[in-house]
């Protein structure tokens, strides 16, 4: 499956309509046999996030938990946007009340804030978020001097981590923010990442 952790495209009015069309173009192209899942970010409103997926094959998550099955195996992924993050505990006992203990459970957030505060027992395997852009700017031996989340500076810098005994891969995502930070990227590559989920025993 793909998962998109939000902020599309950032801009104003003007250059967000002009290219709507590039940009439909290219998430029209994502295609996954367990389908393509996306969370709004920051730069995303409804209106903007219903130009860009209207009519194409991706569903939209708001606070929400849907149950799909890739490979025989049953997966439940549950959203959350960033204007939903007062929603998170709603999200968390629906991914609980999933009936099949061995049904792999995804929270898919824009930022990665919320694997602090997942419940203790919680069951959910993964995290998977973006927001960070990994800092933007990363220096030698310090990383991001600026990363605008309360997770540990090393998360948010993107990657694989664990948190609380949460696993969280937080994207640096291929892009940049436009309105408060520098126009660069620094030590931080863009990144699309690939996460092979092995059940136990396999």
């Amino acid at each position: 499956m793909i998962l998109v952790a939000g902020d599309f495209f950032q801009s104003d009015g003007l250059t967000f309509n002009a290219a709507v069309p590039e940009i439909r173009a290219l998430c029209g192209r994502l295609d996954a046999p367990g389908g393509v899942f996306v969370v709004r970010g920051d730069a995303d409103s409804e209106f903007r996030t219903g130009a860009i997926t209207e009519g194409l094959d991706l569903t939209v998550l708001e606070q929400e938990v849907v149950e799909i099955e890739v490979g025989g195996r049953s997966l439940a992924i549950g959203g959350v946007s960033v204007e939903g993050m007062g929603e998170l505990a709603d999200v968390q006992a629906d991914l609980a009340a999933i009936g099949a203990a061995d049904t792999l459970r995804i929270l898919l957030s824009h930022r990665p804030d919320p694997v602090l505060d997942l419940e203790e027992g919680t069951p959910v395997d993964l995290v998977v978020a973006g927001h960070t852009h990994g800092g933007q700017v990363a220096l030698p031996l310090i990383g991001p001097p600026v990363i605008l989340t309360d997770v540990p500076r090393d998360v948010a810098a993107g990657g694989l981590h664990e948190v609380d005994g949460h696993p969280i891969y937080v994207s640096t995502g291929v892009g940049m923010e436009r309105h408060h930070a520098p126009q660069v990227r620094l030590g931080v590559r863009p990144s699309v990442g690939v996460i092979d989920v092995v059940p136990e025993g396999d």
